[in-house]
């Protein structure tokens, strides 16, 4: 119960998953894996996203972890299944189930999903909502922009043109937008400017709460009491690592080291 929670992405974004779930199980030791030596996995074709993916659960096996998460919208939607099949005596849990039950929790008409160019290809999320409700309107948008915008840190610097150009269109149009990439929240309140008066669903909450529900209802939760331990590793640059996600993630007491996988 005490072994560490295996956090993957391909760079920073995952970031936004992880602080969730350091709020939410505070007690849990974790491990972040930030593949930015190959990010975006968004432009990867599904060979090489199961060649990362597999080198990355492989050092979490060698690290005992007790629950694999893919804090990625693109490797959910294209190798979950495979990667669950390949370490079965493990657990593994993407994002696109929790955040379809989320979103259909919201009763909305209508839905843009908004992601990288390998999870829109996919149809995971259209596939997912309207297998439960068909009449739910599903509108698929890939902005493959907006990832590497956030990893270089320009995010900061206000990115309002670019989302504009991706999401005037939709004005009107949808009641909600889902955010099919964890690397968006940090682009939240630049996409709340552009789109007023929208629910949005985010990725990044909803894993968490299926993460704490699947350790209680396994008993796997840890019984430490104090707060959980946090490793930080990149398979990039350290220093570039920290300066595009300082602003959105508080790394007090926490360091970012370079792992080579």
């Amino acid at each position: 119960m005490n072994n560490p929670i295996g956090v993957f992405d391909s760079g920073v974004g995952g970031l936004t998953v992880l602080d969730y779930m350091r709020q939410q199980c505070p007690q849990e030791n974790m491990i972040y894996i930030g593949d930015n030596a190959h990010c975006p996995y968004g432009d990867k074709t599904k060979t090489q996203l199961l060649e990362y993916t597999r080198k990355i659960c492989d050092y979490f096996v060698s690290q005992n972890v007790k629950m694999i998460v893919l804090a990625c919208n693109t490797t959910s939607a294209n190798v979950l299944e495979e990667l669950q099949q390949s370490y079965p005596d493990i657990p593994i849990v993407g994002v696109i189930h929790s955040t379809v039950h989320e979103f259909l929790a919201r009763h909305h008409q209508s839905v843009l999903v908004i992601a990288t160019n390998a999870t829109i290809q996919s149809h995971k999320y259209r596939q997912m909502i309207l297998q439960y409700n068909p009449d739910i309107t599903v509108h698929e948008l890939a902005t493959p922009q907006l990832v590497p915008v956030i990893e270089s840190g320009e995010y900061k610097a206000g990115v309002h043109d670019l989302i504009r150009q991706y999401l005037l269109d939709y004005q009107k149009k949808v009641d909600a937008i889902i955010l099919g990439c964890t690397h968006y929240p940090v682009l939240l309140k630049q996409i709340q400017d552009v789109l007023k008066d929208i629910d949005y669903i985010s990725s990044s909450a909803s894993i968490c709460h299926e993460v704490a529900s699947y350790l209680k209802n396994h008993q796997m939760e840890n019984t430490q009491l104090t707060a959980g331990n946090i490793k930080i590793y990149t398979t990039g640059q350290p220093q570039v690592f920290f300066q595009s996600s300082q602003g959105f993630f508080d790394f007090q007491n926490l360091s970012v080291e370079h792992l080579d996988l």
